[in-house]
């Protein structure tokens, strides 16, 4: 309902819906609602596409607070979408207002992406940085995260039934040289993989170190 004072004839009541449609997208909120758009499945599930947009903003937040663009010039390689002719990046990037308030998977995106940058509602990433698709289970053997070490943060994250890759890895503290040898003082940390999921939406899962991961190497959960 819209209360306010009588109008001459002709004047709209404009809802607060309304205006907060009427306002532009800016740059960043386009860029990243694109990358949502364009890295999730074509299903247009709200929550992997929120998922996507929530862990770019969560790793633009976590790293300084980067702006999208500032995060991509960061890591070049953190979503391949801007560069590989993704279709429907590409869609976004290009689409007018009006045709991304009239479909239903740009909407979404473009939904998601404001309300990420705002930290606005709930993250579907549960606090992720990363994500992989489909590929995780069709590129499995090859998958860097397979070969890094991964284990999922609960059973259904484990949407493409695949098995985990653990191998526990110990680090020390390190003195000078002694005779030509580095001398090991104590133990810093041992962890057994490197990502973790956090979350799992339509085709896509969501990732982060762990912290027993970033304790024992001294890292950061968003690096």
């Amino acid at each position: 309902m819209c209360l306010q004072r009588s109008l001459p004839p002709g004047s709209v009541c404009v809802t607060n819906e309304a205006q907060t449609r009427a306002k532009p997208l800016d740059a960043q909120a386009r860029k990243l609602a694109a990358i949502a758009y364009g890295e999730a499945s074509t299903a247009n599930d709200a929550d992997e596409i929120g998922g996507i947009a929530w862990a770019v903003a969560n790793r633009c937040r976590a790293w300084g607070g980067k702006t999208v663009d500032q995060l991509l010039i960061a890591d070049p390689n953190y979503t391949y979408a801007v560069k590989d002719g993704n279709v429907r990046y590409g869609q976004f990037m290009t689409a007018s207002e009006a045709a991304i308030e009239a479909d239903a998977g740009m909407k979404i995106a473009r939904q998601a992406a404001e309300n990420a940058l705002a930290q606005r509602g709930t993250d579907p990433a549960n606090g992720g940085y990363w994500w992989d698709g489909k590929d995780f289970k069709t590129n499995y053997k090859n998958h860097p995260k397979v070969k890094d070490g991964f284990r999922f943060g609960a059973p259904a994250h484990n949407i493409f039934g695949v098995k985990e890759t653990t191998n526990e890895e110990v680090i020390t503290w390190w003195t000078a040289m002694k005779k030509g040898v580095l001398v090991n003082t104590k133990e810093r940390g041992r962890y057994t993989a490197i990502w973790v999921s956090t979350a799992a939406h339509g085709s896509t899962i969501f990732w982060t170190h762990p912290q027993d991961y970033v304790t024992a190497t001294g890292g950061k959960a968003y690096r």
